[in-house]
């Protein structure tokens, strides 16, 4: 293969003396230059810094984007042509250019002005300072091939074009975009210096011609693919061949290799070991399980004892490779499509892997695959099954499968074994006895050190060694659930895995029986997002307020219906699973139905869902007598920032608030009031039949002149958009309207709904609505609209209405004064504070 892919990573060095492009002494890995992730050419960087060729900065960097100068180049094609090694050329006593007299380069200069490979500018100098452009880079390179410039024309008005077509032809720009006749970074000068390194070099064979008169030569260009510079000068073998064994996966036994040895089935000759084609030879280095099946180039030296003691860089797939990958439950002709989407058509006598290792029947017959069904078979939600043709000739070559094993870690002890550590998973799924971690080692399961105690996990086993890894989750709500092996959180769906059959703690063995609809869970997901493990999310308590139940104690058929309110106000009605952990026909035993509903009706429960059924149990009721804004004491329990209460008006219109300085006060002592407190502090406390007032400001802005109807059971209620207070409420109740009264927009003071949702519409008296007036006076903290001035602040809340609609929003800055002018000035409605806020503007209704 001519040309580096992107699958290298290889260690690098690092030296530079006044900028130049070449190693000298020490040096350093890849990962250790400072802009490594800056370098788009990094296969070529690396590879050209393993064999010495190229190198950082002083500082640490490899500057990708700095331009290459002509002096920094002639050395670097030295350093080739000296086989990754500084030559040595002593000390240059007759200069060709006059301004290389004393230049760091001028004996790599001379060295190359020697080889024909650079020349002067035509005026004596050399330029060694200048940039070198992708054009000239390319013309040394070629010379350094064999090319001759006097027999290519790389000399003379057009010789750029004759070095970028043979450049071109040689390969030199592959991987590139770039412009010759600009400078080339030095990113891109190790791209081009690589691909002259695994391109053929070149001789010429010359035939003598003559007329009777004279003798001349005609050069035949001798083009030797089979000789690079990077097997002549570096002495480095290009392997070509297919991994069949590694250290973690193996096709031809049921034992991987050792430690950092990689076997490579050759599919062409190689000079350096006398290996044909079709032997197997080894390789001194450690490659990936990933690799095993695939067709690759290696680059290796030192031939010693049967094998490579030197690899250079890591595998390059070949283009060649056609490979599909599986990993979803799958019949034959969805086999077929997806392998024919990869150009593969067939698939009989593939080697088949299992887990890394040759797939052997019972007898230790090794297995291979007859056809597409037999793929089939092999496939599964989260199972990798990937199918290999590594030749080009689209038949599949190697079936390996993936299978991973799904568990959670039932025991782990970091200080245990005498210090090596054990660890315990319990799998959730049947698996062989050889396959299960039960107080092993950590050395023996590797990824040990980064999982603990009740982590979801995925594993494998290669030999006696176990690979593991935390599985990645997510938390859901569950929207829906289909069949056995499908929920659904909105837009999102997931399914079942195949590396399970426990899905739960409670072992259930279907997906859709682990979790019910309006759950909030945790999907534990294989590595292609398919759900091996769920639990349920830690939550705090929900509570409700049961204001009614309707039992039925008849034995075989006990059931009980609830009426209630939930912690954010939501009323609902809705059936019993358990009450206080008990099925209704335990809970009921010996009691009446009224006696059965006393238990319920009026208290404060916590619940859970199972489906759209509820699981409730009742807690104590603590005896409060006042519920007051800022008030921590309820007269039985304490309230902080934290307590919910739901308020009730006499019209059972519920509203919720969070914190005892949001709550208003409930002024009539006829309220009934209730509490469920933990250790004394309220938890969830209960107004019915409340009259409140919060000791502020009061009143309502309606945005609507026409009601809505909308049907409430057997009754017709109507309602408008409104805001109470600063509050905007979607639908206000109209108690007491009757269909074509008319309705006034605008603000009404000191009308207030009592905490809920519902107004007594004779209370909204259009004699006293405030429709807004135009600003008189506006600024440096005061404002007027023509009813007196009042001040603002940050605190002074600001709505925008545009006519009957609500907008999201409003800043005091949004006020437009004209002065003298109050057609253009906005209109506005000012609403006063009460108390020690008189005189403060506590809303601002501007109106559009």
């Amino acid at each position: 293969m001519r040309n580096l892919k992107r699958a290298l990573s290889l260690a690098m060095a690092s030296i530079m003396v006044l900028g130049m492009m070449v190693v000298g002494a020490g040096a350093v890995s890849y990962d250790d230059f400072s802009d490594k992730d800056k370098i788009v050419n990094d296969d070529a960087v690396s590879m050209l810094v393993e064999l010495n060729v190229i190198n950082g900065k002083d500082d640490g960097s490899f500057d990708p984007e700095g331009i290459v100068t002509r002096a920094e180049m002639a050395k670097m094609i030295c350093v080739v042509l000296n086989g990754g090694k500084d030559p040595s050329l002593g000390n240059v006593s007759n200069y060709t250019y006059t301004d290389t007299v004393g230049h760091w380069a001028a004996a790599y200069i001379e060295y190359c002005t020697t080889l024909g490979i650079v020349a002067g500018d035509g005026t004596g100098k050399f330029n060694p300072s200048n940039t070198v452009t992708g054009a000239e880079a390319a013309k040394m390179l070629l010379v350094a091939l064999g090319f001759k410039s006097e027999i290519e024309g790389f000399t003379g008005a057009n010789w750029a074009v004759n070095v970028n077509v043979r450049a071109n032809q040689k390969g030199l720009f592959d991987e590139l975009s770039i412009n010759p006749s600009e400078g080339l970074t030095r990113d891109n000068a190790a791209q081009m210096v690589w691909n002259a390194l695994d391109a053929g070099v070149v001789s010429y064979d010359y035939t003598l011609i003559t007329d009777g008169s004279s003798i001349t030569s005609s050069p035949t260009l001798i083009d030797n693919e089979s000789k690079t510079l990077l097997t002549d000068k570096f002495k480095v073998a290009k392997l070509e061949g297919v991994i069949v064994a590694n250290e973690n996966a193996t096709s031809t036994g049921t034992a991987v290799e050792k430690e950092d040895v990689t076997v490579l089935l050759l599919t062409s000759d190689d000079a350096d070991s006398k290996q044909d084609e079709g032997d197997t030879i080894t390789l001194k280095t450690a490659t990936a399980a990933n690799l095993l099946g695939k067709s690759v180039t290696m680059f290796a030296k030192d031939w010693k004892n049967g094998a490579y003691q030197t690899v250079l860089g890591n595998p390059v797939v070949s283009s060649d490779n056609m490979i599909a990958t599986i990993s979803e439950s799958s019949d034959a002709d969805d086999v077929k499509d997806a392998l024919k989407d990869a150009g593969i058509k067939e698939v009989s006598k593939a080697v088949l892997v299992q887990n890394f290792i040759r797939a052997t029947d019972k007898d230790d017959k090794e297995l291979t695959i007859s056809g597409m069904a037999d793929v089939a078979k092999l496939t599964g939600n989260g199972i990798e099954v990937t199918v290999i043709s590594n030749d080009n000739d689209n038949k599949a070559d190697f079936v390996i499968v993936t299978k991973m094993i799904a568990g959670k870690v039932s025991a782990y002890n970091a200080k245990g074994n005498d210090g090596d550590g054990y660890i315990t998973v319990s799998a959730l799924t049947d698996i062989a006895k050889a396959d299960q971690i039960a107080g092993a080692e950590f050395a023996d399961v590797k990824g040990s050190e980064d999982l603990a105690k009740d982590d979801i996990v995925l594993y494998y086993r290669v030999g006696d060694t176990f690979y593991a890894e935390k599985a990645d989750s997510v938390n859901v709500t569950v929207t829906s659930t289909k069949g056995s092996d499908t929920i659904k959180d909105g837009k999102n769906t997931y399914k079942a895995s195949a590396l399970s059959s426990k899905y739960d703690d409670d072992n259930n063995t279907v997906l859709t029986t682990a979790v019910e609809p309006d759950d909030e869970v945790t999907l534990y997901l294989d590595n292609f997002g398919y759900v091996v493990y769920t639990d349920a999310v830690t939550a705090a308590d929900e509570y409700m307020f049961i204001t009614g139940s309707d039992a039925s104690v008849k034995p075989g058929f006990e059931s009980l219906t609830i009426k209630g309110v939930l912690s954010d106000g939501t009323e609902v009605t809705a059936s019993v699973n358990k009450l206080d952990s008990k099925k209704l026909s335990s809970a009921f035993d010996g009691k009446t139905e009224s006696a059965a509903e006393a238990m319920v009706n009026n208290k404060i429960v916590t619940y859970t869902k199972t489906g759209e059924k509820y699981n409730i149990t009742v807690k104590d009721d603590t005896k409060i007598t006042q519920i007051q804004k800022n008030k921590a004491n309820l007269g039985g329990a304490t309230a902080n920032s934290k307590t919910i209460f739901v308020i009730g008006d006499k019209n059972d219109n519920y509203k919720v608030y969070t914190g005892i300085s949001n709550v208003p006060n409930v002024t009539n002592k006829d309220a009934k009031l209730y509490c469920y407190a933990k250790s004394g502090v309220a938890k969830f406390v209960v107004a019915l039949s409340a009259t409140t007032s919060d000791g502020d400001t009061n009143g309502i802005y309606i945005l609507g002149k026409t009601a809505s109807a909308k049907k409430d059971g057997d009754d017709t209620i109507y309602v408008v958009e409104a805001y109470v207070n600063d509050e905007y409420v979607a639908e206000l109740e109209l108690d007491g309207y009757t269909k074509g009264e008319t309705i006034t927009r605008g603000y009404y003071k000191d009308v207030s709904t009592s905490g809920g949702n519902t107004v007594d519409f004779s209370k909204l008296d259009p004699k006293k609505v405030d429709a807004g007036s135009a600003v008189t006076d506006f600024g440096d903290g005061i404002i007027n609209n023509g009813k007196g001035a009042l001040t603002y602040d940050k605190d002074t809340t600001v709505i925008i209405v545009d006519g009957t609609k609500h907008i999201e929003g409003g800043d005091i800055d949004e006020i437009v004064y004209v002065k003298g002018d109050t057609n253009a000035s906005s209109k506005v409605v000012l609403v006063e504070g009460t108390g020690s806020d008189e005189g403060h503007a506590d809303y601002v209704f501007i109106i559009r």
